[in-house]
């Protein structure tokens, strides 16, 4: 299985925005170091370097809006060896293994994964634009681990002993 966690719409809006947010970062940027450094009076660090900053980081949004610079996939992933997961353009993206887990906490808004050296991965689902694909991700990954056999809020589906 396979989601992305945003549709064509979605990233070409979210990219059209940094785009404009860029764009007026930069301008306003130019426009304050044009004014400090046409002005007869003693350059002032702290507005040239804030200046500077605002030309930098509307530089970076351009960029981004323009797709100079790509934005990673937000996406969820599971098949029967593993799942993997990125919520964050750029985030780090989580691959966790089946045998690695020890333990699964699903809450409303979160998943939180724990491996077997006590590290724990959290999937945050209010990360997720659309609650309906959240709500699947959760009774997908809910199904998943039973089939597993992976403590889910510290119940075990099959215990150790039982026969199946």
């Amino acid at each position: 299985m396979f989601i992305s966690l945003y549709s064509r719409n979605q990233l070409k809006t979210l990219k059209r925005n940094i785009l404009m947010l860029g764009l007026f970062l930069a301008v306003g940027g130019i426009v304050a170091l044009v004014r400090e450094l046409h002005t007869e009076e003693i350059y002032r660090l702290e507005f040239l370097f804030a200046a500077v900053s605002l030309v930098i980081s509307g530089g970076l949004a351009i960029a981004i809006g323009l797709g100079f610079i790509q934005l990673k996939e937000m996406y969820f992933s599971m098949n029967p060896t593993r799942l993997s997961f990125r919520h964050a353009f750029l985030g780090r993206e989580h691959v966790l293994y089946w045998s690695q887990l020890s333990a699964i906490r699903v809450a409303d808004s979160s998943i939180e994964f724990k491996l077997e050296n006590n590290r724990k991965v959290t999937l945050q689902l209010s990360a997720i634009p659309d609650k309906r694909t959240a709500r699947h991700i959760k009774a997908s990954i809910n199904l998943a681990a039973l089939e597993q056999n992976v403590v889910v809020n510290g119940v075990l589906a099959r215990p150790k002993g039982a026969i199946a």
